[in-house]
């Protein structure tokens, strides 16, 4: 893992997770209308799609995205999720969604933030991946070396100099 001291987050569920800004990614989504439920504000179970959205952004950064995973034999099923929901995000609304790479030793968590057009933080959450062989299903210990390799790389390259 990172030798770098944590940033402090003060969020829910870990108060130090690693701030690195070479392993976030952030894309904007508009609620489409198929989203919201009757009450008009984005159904609670749409927003794993958006977490999807900016993971695959994060993960491109990484060049290690489903089809490169699939490439080295693996698969990365999430096996643990929490969801904060703060406030709703009604229909037409314009979200940005930040997925920040914060545990990358043994599995891959994740974590996410959805802000609304105001800059409020209407949501957060986490997943956490492990690596699966696609030929047996067998759990595999650890992230691949090449992909520690291609995260420390970012970091070193992104860090400020001294």
């Amino acid at each position: 893992m990172s030798s770098a001291k944590p940033k402090r987050r003060g969020q829910l569920w870990q108060s130090a997770w690693p701030d690195h800004a070479a392993l976030s990614a952030e894309v904007t989504l508009e609620v489409p209308f198929q989203d919201a439920d009757p009450t008009g504000v984005a159904w609670h179970g749409n927003y794993f799609r958006y977490y999807d959205t900016a993971r695959i952004t994060l993960m491109a950064k990484l060049d290690f995205g489903y089809r490169d995973m699939a490439g080295v034999g693996q698969i990365w099923p999430i096996v643990d999720t929490r969801v904060r929901y703060i406030r709703s995000a009604p229909f037409g609304s314009q979200l940005r969604v930040h997925a920040q790479l914060v545990e990358w030793e043994f599995r891959l968590r994740l974590y996410y933030q959805i802000f609304d057009e105001q800059g409020r933080r209407i949501n957060e959450a986490y997943t956490v991946q492990v690596p699966v062989a696609a030929d047996s299903e067998a759990l595999m210990v650890g992230v691949p070396e090449f992909l520690q390799a291609r995260i420390n790389r970012l970091i070193q390259v992104q860090a400020p100099s001294a």
